[in-house]
């Protein structure tokens, strides 16, 4: 049994990687539970055996209509180079990072933008996915690793296919104030799951504006 004992002062900082923890831990989990079968006789499976792609449960009564209803695609057509964090929430994020990405890890920074707050690391490769190809272009920690550059508007196909056939592919998928802009949450993180290697890490922060 896990304990998390929980920071004894919640300044928005500490919330911030004890939520993400939090969140690791229930990824890591769903990843790695096996089916239960009838009264826990496990004859023919081993119970360590993992599943790969849970079937994705859709939450009906979820509110998915966005706040702006204007077509996505028109607003990231300008490149916008602001960083949409404080410093401290930046800093705090680039040490989460470096704690739990390791050096040579292949890593996939979703909704990503001009900039992916990594530590200074030898990175295997550093991939992005954005909506905004001068913004991708410009990113250092992709440059520097020649990642590649996948445009995509999850809302419009929640999915990566086409962009990463390949399973398990990545060490490390970070997901960067940009979560809550996501329709079909449910079906991005089923693709997410499929991409990770196992025993690969998912990383999702978001500040308290969220």
């Amino acid at each position: 049994h896990h304990h998390h004992h929980p920071p004894k002062t919640f300044t928005p900082s500490s919330l911030l990687s004890f939520s993400t923890l939090l969140l690791l831990f229930a990824i890591s989990n769903a990843l790695t539970t096996s089916s239960p079968s009838n009264n826990n006789n496990n004859n023919n499976k081993s119970p360590s055996t993992p599943i790969l792609r849970q079937p994705i449960g859709r939450i009906t009564n979820l509110q998915r209509v966005k706040i702006d209803l204007e077509i996505d695609d028109i607003f990231y057509a300008q490149p916008n180079m602001d960083v949409h964090a404080d410093k401290a929430f930046r800093i705090k994020l680039t040490s989460l990072y470096d704690e739990l990405i390791k050096d040579g890890d292949v890593v996939l920074d979703m909704m990503s933008s001009h900039v992916s707050h990594l530590p200074n690391k030898q990175l295997g490769r550093v991939d992005v996915h954005g909506m905004n190809q001068a913004e991708l272009l410009a990113n250092k920690a992709r440059i520097e690793t020649n990642g590649k550059i996948f445009l995509r508007n999850l809302n419009e196909n929640p999915s990566f296919l086409d962009l990463i056939n390949t399973n398990a592919s990545y060490d490390a998928i970070l997901c960067c104030v940009g979560v809550q802009y996501l329709e079909e949450a449910e079906a991005v993180f089923a693709e997410v799951g499929r991409i990770l290697k196992p025993g690969g890490v998912v990383i999702v922060s978001f500040t308290n504006r969220f």
